[in-house]
């Protein structure tokens, strides 16, 4: 008889635990393929890439990230100009409705300015992004090496 109770106090743990795991989505939103680079020595900056879902009927825009690891964290864009690759912020980025937008090297990025800390790949950095439709999404991001 006990042997029961525990069944169901173990399927009724599992389900509460699996609604409570996915922090990084809400029903509209999600962010996949999050990482952020470990910091060069000697320096105070970094970039964050990942993908963002937007599973809802309209557009969404990603308005401001924070993180205790540091102050001030922009949206960036490079782009191609006269020859030269440059570098610029954007105030915002919109995801269209049933669409995504990938964050990559090379691409949009979130640039990290003024470490607090200095991190490594045996890190993970916490996140919040805050969207136009007040649904903000906290992630744990891994720390990938940067390259020589």
């Amino acid at each position: 008889m006990r042997n029961i109770q525990y069944k169901h106090l173990v399927v009724a743990f599992t389900l509460v635990l699996s609604l409570c795991v996915k922090v990084n989505a809400s029903p509209t939103l999600s962010v996949t393929d999050e990482v952020i680079k470990a910091s060069i020595p000697g320096s105070d900056i970094t970039a964050a890439y990942m993908t963002i879902h937007n599973d809802s009927e309209q557009a969404i825009s990603l308005q401001k990230i924070t993180s205790p690891l540091s102050d001030r964290i922009e949206i960036h864009q490079h782009s191609m100009e006269n020859g030269m690759m440059r570098m610029r912020q954007i105030q915002s980025l919109t995801i269209k409705n049933k669409s995504q937008v990938v964050l990559a090297p090379h691409g949009l990025h979130l640039m990290i300015f003024g470490l607090k800390k200095a991190i490594t790949s045996s890190d993970t950095v916490p996140l919040t992004l805050y969207f136009s439709n007040n649904t903000h999404v906290k992630l744990q991001l891994p720390v990938a090496a940067y390259n020589k």
